[in-house]
């Protein structure tokens, strides 16, 4: 008799727990309410533009994500490893470029000479890396609980540092720009972000659920669909009573705090950047600006726009927004060029809005005391990154958690 079993919600971490219970003999039955596939790793095409939901890349380093993902498959290419760091003015912008040391020796060399910061803090980055590269990432959960802000003032980091580097790298990363995340946190992806590329897919990042999809053999997939959860086995869909041996939760409900980020897309003529980096607000906090970070994902797959144009993706934290009293796509938008003025005041007036995507539950907000307790299990067939943490490699760990200590119990 076959074994049957049940995921609600068609993310990455319920699409992972179908691949895990299908390898252990289940056929399953996938309910997603929505139309698609990926939960927030989407991606449409407009105007013959590839607009992710929200800017979004893999970390190769992440080595569930790795075992899980065939990048190549996907078509995927790296930005540079490091930054540029922008000083918005209005006449003059300065740009610096801090590239990685490690794998861009020669670039990570000038970068002291830049005068974009001290050579001491150039030098905590490596120290900082070297030190994370040898601990395991499980055991980065094990420390005691801190901000980040806190791990890296007690590193020897300037503030100045702080607020022109890590606020808008990271802040964009964890969509909040205070640094507040946990420490733990901070330290994975620093080291999982040291250790490999940040990539983007060929056809934009819904590629990636999409190739989880495909691998799936005995999974019947139901879009659009509302289910009604009676109890661990037994659910309601469509009128009709389904009982399975387990039921899997693979989404999060509403009144689970999180963190919201709006992302704006442009069209330009031409990319605005002269190398394939992120380019990170070095006055976003010092003169409390908007904009997190800017980035041309068409540099890296020219896919992504159609010939002749570029892509320009901005991003800016949720709570930011509100801070300057923006609540609306209009009034972000309306910020947000007047904001780019000061980056590229020759060439902003030739872009154009192609969308403003505001993405309200980006993100999970999770406390110091669920990193506290990350490494017990739970026995509630519950999946998705708010039940581990943030990123894609989180969304993977808990399906895998989930379906080893359903299996563990059922044997």
């Amino acid at each position: 008799m076959v074994k049957k079993a049940a995921v609600v919600g068609a993310g990455i971490s319920g699409l992972y727990t179908c691949l895990l219970l299908e390898k252990n003999g289940y056929a399953v039955d996938l309910y997603e309410k929505s139309s698609t596939i990926g939960g927030r790793m989407s991606s449409e095409k407009k105007s013959g533009f590839i607009l992710d939901r929200g800017f979004h890349v893999m970390q190769t380093g992440y080595p569930l994500a790795s075992s899980v993902f065939d990048y190549e498959k996907m078509g995927c290419k790296a930005f540079e490893p490091g930054a540029l760091i922008i000083r918005p003015n209005q006449n003059k912008p300065k740009v610096w470029r801090f590239a990685d040391p490690f794998r861009r020796p020669l670039k990570g060399i000038l970068s002291v000479f830049s005068l974009f910061t001290t050579p001491l803090n150039l030098l905590r980055v490596g120290l900082l890396r070297m030190k994370l590269s040898r601990i395991k990432d499980v055991d980065i959960f094990k420390h005691n609980s801190q901000t980040t802000l806190e791990f890296l003032s007690s590193r020897g980091f300037s503030e100045s540092f702080i607020q022109s580097f890590f606020s808008p790298l990271f802040g964009g990363i964890f969509l909040e720009s205070e640094l507040r995340t946990d420490a733990r946190m901070f330290r994975f992806v620093f080291k999982n972000m040291s250790r490999g590329n940040m990539v983007l897919p060929k056809e934009g990042i819904s590629a990636c659920p999409k190739q989880l999809f495909e691998r799936l053999e005995n999974t019947s997939l139901n879009l659009n669909s509302n289910v009604s959860l009676q109890s661990e086995i037994e659910l309601i869909h469509e009128g009709q009573n389904h009982v399975y041996e387990v039921i899997f939760k693979a989404f999060a409900t509403k009144n689970e705090p999180s963190r919201d980020v709006w992302t704006i897309h442009f069209a330009a003529p031409k990319s605005p950047l002269s190398s394939k980096y992120i380019m990170l607000n070095s006055a976003l906090k010092s003169e409390d600006k908007l904009i997190s970070h800017l980035a041309v994902p068409s540099d890296i797959q020219p896919s992504y726009a159609p010939e002749n144009q570029a892509l320009v993706t901005v991003t800016v934290i949720g709570e930011d927004a509100k801070k300057h009293g923006l609540i609306d796509g209009k009034s972000v938008e309306k910020s947000v060029i007047s904001e780019l003025s000061t980056w590229f005041p020759k060439q902003i007036s030739s872009w154009k809005t192609i969308n403003v995507q505001h993405i309200e539950a980006a993100l999970p907000e999770l406390t110091s005391q669920h990193f506290d307790n990350l490494t017990k299990s739970s026995n509630a067939n519950l999946c998705g990154d708010q039940t581990y943490h943030g990123s894609v490699e989180g969304a993977l760990i808990s399906a895998q958690i989930a379906v080893d200590e359903f299996l563990k119990n059922a044997a």
